[in-house]
């Protein structure tokens, strides 16, 4: 596991549409590959190894954004006031440590806090001491300032366990880097574009614009999920950390294609990897776009595991990580154009 890396990435800061920190973090470590890069127009940071066997093209999607907060008011006592960028859960948006950052990249360290009534927050406000609207203007806070947890990462003493910010969906773009490491001066069966994605958390935006300026033939999305509860570890809870990567069978936004779901089972099987089989009633994943771009593009969703979700922290087992990244080194690996009409073939 390169721990690093993964720091780097979870303690950059970027809700929707303001990824830079974390499309600087991801060029800072695989910029230099021989890879081709572009970006869409809304920010989505897309590279290409191009396969000379074939014209048909895979894209692995996973998105840069994280849950957060943007600056909506200051009032006349100094305290600002903030409107949820994604589904922030209401018991994290009370007396956490936070961090704003100014229009100049400046970072301002500030507590939130709020009104719980009902299962809710309202009222929600940011907290840095100050006493009037002149002193917090003083600062350089203004209105559209994002708001960060100021979650720092770290190793825990359980071997291979690291807790940080926005896992989701960072581990994404940590495992699509890891991947385009290892596969850097690997000649692939089909041409693969690794797209780090922009605003998946306020409507799956990016994947939507990346795949239709690419217009891949397959689309496959990483991403992570939590289960309510973590003390339940029987059959019902397919969402455990330690037991391999997550096929989705069916979520709010997507029903998969059946040949895909079937190839990485087979995939994961060949490769003697752990896979865990769950779905959905609720969510969605830049699946749920980018299977709808064009004419339809074959669409599955891997899923990695981690533990309290949309929060100021989350936890996970590093071996999920390194499996799902073992899981992907082998479907790219094997996928070709026989694999490819498998997915098509509905007639």
């Amino acid at each position: 596991m390169n721990s690093n890396f993964l720091k780097a990435l979870s303690n950059a800061d970027g809700i929707a549409s303001n990824e830079k920190e974390v499309r600087q973090a991801i060029l800072a470590e695989v910029g230099k590959l021989s890879y081709e890069k572009t970006t869409d127009g809304l920010g989505s940071l897309i590279f290409t190894k191009r396969s000379q066997q074939s014209d048909k093209s895979i894209m692995i999607c996973g998105h840069m954004d994280e849950v957060g907060f943007m600056v909506r008011s200051i009032s006349e006592l100094g305290l600002i006031h903030l409107m949820v960028v994604g589904g922030v859960k209401p018991l994290a948006q009370h007396l956490q440590k936070v961090r704003i950052t100014t229009f100049d990249g400046r970072k301002i360290s500030a507590v939130i806090n709020g009104d719980f009534q009902n299962g809710a927050t309202e009222n929600l406000y940011c907290d840095l001491g100050a006493t009037s609207a002149e002193e917090v203007a003083a600062l350089g806070v203004e209105v559209g300032n994002m708001v960060c947890y100021a979650t720092e990462f770290e190793a825990f003493a359980v071997k291979n366990i690291y807790a940080g910010k926005a896992f989701d969906d960072r581990l994404a773009c940590f495992v699509m880097a890891e991947l385009m490491k290892e596969l850097a001066e690997v000649e692939l069966p089909l041409t693969v574009h690794f797209a780090n994605t922009s605003s998946e958390e306020v409507g799956i935006r990016g994947a939507k614009t990346a795949v239709k300026k690419i217009n891949p033939d397959i689309v496959f999305v990483i991403d992570v999920a939590t289960f309510s509860t973590q003390f339940v570890r029987n059959h019902t809870n397919q969402r455990q950390i330690g037991a391999g990567p997550i096929l989705t069978h069916f979520d709010r936004t997507l029903a998969p294609n059946l040949e895909m779901l079937q190839y990485v089972k087979e995939t994961a099987k060949k490769a003697e990897l752990p896979l865990q089989l769950d779905m959905f009633n609720a969510g969605g994943t830049d699946g749920g776009e980018a299977h709808k771009v064009n004419e339809g593009k074959p669409t599955v969703v891997t899923i990695l595991p981690v533990r309290y979700g949309h929060c100021a922290y989350s936890i996970v087992n590093g071996q999920d990580v390194d499996q799902m990244i073992a899981l992907y080194k082998q479907l790219l690996l094997d996928f070709n154009e026989e694999t490819y009409r498998r997915m098509v073939n509905f007639i």
